[in-house]
């Protein structure tokens, strides 16, 4: 693990590159450009705030800015995990050309994604402030959670990026089984409106609650997080990543036999 850090720092200019060529290449020859990352959320966003909040009878505005916090760090561990656990397979030719420490390409998608949700965080945030202005000092977290959901994600990702070199399969099988996680996390409703039945002490084992839960007190709330959030999520966070690296460098010299 600490050589896998090392090889990171080492190879930090690479890894600019590439975030930089990715970032570059997303939205080249494109109309909109970066406006694409705004405007697939917008109108996931937009829709789901009139449908779920007529379906619930919430505020529309209130229910708007609810979303908002939801989808945030929804979309930054769902992007993270497919577009990371490919990494490895779409630079296939790049790594038979080049000596370089495998972990530097799933690496480097996996902060082009951050960027991303980052960026796009900001625009609809500046939104959001049209719909119903909102600021407190709790804001000042949000930078702190964006990096703990990446370290979370950023660790189930190095797995699956390894699984799917060996399982070729599991790449679709990744999105579909986030198409169904989507509906055991709660993005458009509170975890409190499930009851204290079996499907809701099953949910609430869903790691990614906390994560959420550290968007939405300092966007909805107003509030910094609990220091018991706080705690359980860089645990959750550091064990991921620790994890992640330990699998991703034991099975990182067989990768070459497998593409």
């Amino acid at each position: 693990m600490i050589n896998a850090i090392q090889a990171i720092q080492k190879y930090q200019f690479l890894i600019r590159l590439l975030i930089r060529q990715q970032l570059v290449l997303r939205y080249r020859r494109t109309f909109f450009g970066y406006f694409w990352t705004l405007i697939n959320p917008l109108l996931t966003m937009g829709a789901s705030s009139i449908i779920f909040g007529t379906l619930f009878k919430a505020d529309i505005k209130t229910f708007a800015v609810y979303l908002f916090a939801g989808f945030i760090p929804w979309n930054c561990f769902n992007n993270i995990l497919i577009q990371t656990s490919n990494s490895l397979l779409a630079n296939e030719g790049l790594m038979k050309k080049i000596a370089c420490p495998k972990i530097v390409f799933p690496i480097s998608v996996s902060i082009s994604v951050l960027i991303d949700s980052f960026l796009s965080f900001i625009a609809l945030f500046l939104l959001m402030l049209l719909i119903q202005p909102l600021f407190s000092w709790a804001l000042v977290f949000i930078p702190i959670a964006f990096l703990l959901i990446y370290f979370f994600s950023i660790g189930i990702a190095l797995i699956l990026s390894i699984l799917t070199v060996y399982f070729r399969d599991l790449q679709y099988v990744v999105t579909i089984f986030l198409q169904v996680f989507f509906f055991f996390t709660p993005v458009v409703y509170r975890s409190d409106s499930l009851g204290s039945g079996l499907v809701a002490r099953l949910m609430s084992l869903n790691p990614l609650n906390i994560f959420i839960e550290l968007m939405r007190l300092p966007l909805v709330d107003h509030i910094f997080p609990d220091l018991s959030i706080i705690a359980t999520a860089l645990l959750l966070s550091i064990s991921s990543f620790i994890f992640g690296l330990y699998i991703f460098k034991k099975y990182e010299k067989t990768l070459i036999y497998r593409l």
